[in-house]
């Protein structure tokens, strides 16, 4: 029998699995991966801890499921499990070390800066003959090649580096302007109350009510906010013209008896300036995602660049050396 051809799972039934799996936790998400061939359902626990310097305050559990029965697939975690990609990115981020370490990271982004900086004054006379091609990379001895391509290839990183830095440094732009640091000076601690919506709503019939509320939206799963009194709200994006690969976020929103309350969308063209910057999906940019298929190839080449250039600067720095001695 064809799988895609197979009644799926409803929301109803992945809401449920849930609650049973992972009992009494303050938001729920619910959805299938649409990405995927025969895409697996899944849901996502989520709860958050007491604010901890160096461990993260989300814990969560996403389990997937058999689109068609139900059945557990792949389970994992906030911690890693079965999941590895999420922990790497996880680790780029903070290492693994809450806020505590996005702030190390942040300092780590300013400390690019000051390579950058540094790079171009060492490339001043070479920048603008390297971006149009014209110094001409000597292969006569490895000495000669390596100073060639450690000056082409600096040149040529300092750009997308300068890019990984601004994009990087206003993604964490939190450390600057927010008062971050008062959450970790005070012993309050709210304890959720957990409220499920009512027995009687069914999500599967709310989510013909939300795709008739906003036509336009592309829906993908239902939030439940079960420490607010059990809210719902059907989240899905709305593709716009943005720097060739952004999607804005729209959220209809029900009261824990289906109720609608509301909608959570406004369209690109009603934000002002300021708005419309805030509004960038600078991620994007930071992983070369808004550049489409080509982008994210340049990004992982670009990406071996420090450990290219640590090679020649290496190989550099050991002629040098090796010079100094022999003319002693």
């Amino acid at each position: 029998m064809n799988e895609p051809s197979r009644k799926r799972v409803s929301y109803d039934s992945i809401f449920s699995i849930a609650k049973k799996d992972v009992p009494n936790m303050p938001y729920y998400v619910c959805g299938f991966e649409e990405s995927y061939k025969n895409s697996p359902a899944f849901y996502s626990a989520v709860t958050h801890d007491a604010p901890k310097l160096f461990l993260g305050s989300m814990q969560y559990k996403v389990n997937y499921l058999s689109p068609y029965t139900g059945e557990l697939m792949l389970p994992t975690n906030s911690k890693g499990k079965n999941n590895a990609i999420d922990w790497i990115m996880w680790f780029h981020y903070s290492f693994a070390f809450g806020e505590g370490g996005e702030l190390f990271v942040v300092l780590l982004d300013l400390a690019l800066l000051v390579s950058i900086i540094t790079g171009f004054i060492f490339y001043r006379k070479y920048f603008f003959k390297a971006l149009t091609f014209r110094v001409k990379i000597k292969f006569t001895n490895w000495r000669i090649a390596s100073s060639g391509l450690h000056r082409v290839i600096g040149t040529w990183a300092l750009l997308f580096n300068l890019l990984i830095f601004l994009s990087g440094l206003y993604i964490q732009r939190k450390f600057f302007v927010e008062k971050w640091w008062d959450k970790y000076t005070t012993a309050e601690h709210h304890h959720d109350k957990i409220s499920y919506p009512l027995s009687s709503v069914s999500l599967d019939s709310l989510k013909t009510i939300a795709i008739a509320k906003a036509p336009y939206m592309h829906f993908l799963s239902f939030g439940i906010d079960c420490a607010n009194g059990g809210a719902i709200s059907a989240v899905g994006t709305k593709q716009e013209s943005i720097f060739q690969a952004y999607d804005n976020i729209v959220a209809v929103n029900f009261d824990s008896a289906g109720r609608y309350t509301g909608t959570d969308y406004t369209p690109w063209k009603n934000y002002n300036a300021s708005a419309k910057f805030n509004d960038i999906n600078f991620s994007a940019f930071h992983t070369g995602w808004a550049f489409g298929t080509a982008g994210k190839i340049i990004w992982c080449i670009m990406g071996f660049t420090p450990a290219f250039l640590s090679i020649t600067g290496f190989m550099l720095w050991w002629k040098k050396k090796a010079r100094k001695k022999y003319n002693k």
